[in-house]
């Protein structure tokens, strides 16, 4: 089981700051896959494209990026990246 933590903005698109899915050995880009398709369809879109992910605290764009791979235990947190101007 992996524990996914919404941080900011994320947590509207999910109506909660934490969901668990009984996965394992899947990579991020499969992960952000299964969430868009879990999210409520009533909540603002989750821009992909603009996110930091962590694997147990550690960026995921550090790793091998959406190939990184997440195993059972992990903490995964989505962190949207706010720009301005």
């Amino acid at each position: 089981m992996i524990t996914i933590k919404f941080v900011g903005g994320a947590k509207k698109s999910f109506s909660t700051d934490q969901q668990e899915f009984d996965v394992d050995d899947i990579t991020i880009e499969n992960l952000l896959e299964l969430l868009l398709e879990k999210k409520p369809k009533d909540t603002p879109t989750l821009d992909t494209n603009n996110i930091l992910i962590a694997v147990n605290g550690a960026d995921s764009s550090a790793m091998d990026g959406k190939m990184t791979r997440i195993k059972n235990g992990d903490l995964i947190s989505i962190i949207p990246v706010i720009h301005g101007g």
